[in-house]
This record gives C-alpha cells, structure tokens and sequence, in this order.
C-alpha cells in the first residue's frame, strides 16, 4: 500500500501503473544507480513497457494505492513546487522470511507471531530515546545488507 500524506496528482509526478502488468511472471529488473532514480539501486524493469498504457493514479491525502507489489509502477519526476510525500506499507504473513541471509523487521498487526522471522518494531519509549535510535540503526544495518546485496555499493539511507 501506498497511502498518500500530501496531494499526489500529475502534477507533481503521481505514481502510474501499467493495469494487468500484476499477471506476469516476475519481470527482470537492472540496478542504474541513476542519480535521478530514488529508489536503492535506481532499479527499473528491464523489459519494454508501452507508457501509453500507463495510468496515474492521482490521490489526495489520506487516499492510498493497495496494489499488487509486481504490478509495473513508478513516477515521473516532480517538476512542481509542492511535495509529494506518501508512506509505503508492505503486508505480509509471518511465515514469509528474508532470504538474503539477514532478519528484516515488522510491526504486527493482526494476530500471532509463531515463526519468529522479523526483529519485533517496537513503539518508542520516547522521542530520539538512545534504545529506539540503536534499534532503527541496527534495522537501518540490516536493510542495507539486502538491498546492496551483490553489488560493492553503498546505499544512500
């Protein structure tokens, strides 16, 4: 889920999907490391994707995007003077683990953790608490080790 905290429309380069993209098989991905690419590795399909099949989709803040993670997406640059500011959300089972020989964490929402696969997030004792900050730092530490997994990069967290 994408959920939008400030107005996300064209104009400040809202997300665009390719509809039924999310049917295909995984589709392969090459690393860019683009300057102008904000994701960890500057990772784009590298397949051919028709954009004249792409549809934005434009949110007001409070709306969000619940979209299957192997849909085609992505945003334009945001050419405007306003922010666009969303938060990404991921659900997940319990029994799915992180395969990149490290533990990721997780908030759990509903029910009972029985494998034990996710670092428990835990609400902060207070604000910038030494314990929370060490936590987000060995979290910070471990989510890099996936996503630069590979390469001899570093990434810009």
């Amino acid at each position: 889920a994408w959920v939008a905290i400030s107005e996300s429309v064209v104009a400040n380069g809202a997300m665009r999907v390719i509809p039924g993209t999310h049917k295909l098989d995984q589709v392969s991905h090459r690393d860019t490391f683009a300057e102008n690419n904000l994701l960890s590795r500057g990772q784009e399909v590298a397949v051919e994707v028709d954009e004249g099949h792409a549809v934005a989709l434009e949110l007001q803040p409070g709306e969000m995007s619940l979209h299957h993670v192997r849909l085609i997406h992505g945003s334009d640059p945001n050419p405007s003077d306003r922010r666009r500011i969303g938060f990404a959300i991921r659900y997940l089972p319990t029994h799915v683990r992180q395969v990149a020989g490290t533990r990721d964490s997780a908030t759990l929402v509903r029910g009972e953790d029985a494998f034990g696969n996710f670092l428990p997030e835990r609400r902060p004792d207070a604000d910038l608490s030494p314990a929370a900050l060490a936590f987000h730092a060995e979290v910070m530490g471990e989510t890099e080790k996936v996503l630069m997994r590979g390469t001899d990069r570093i990434s810009a967290m």
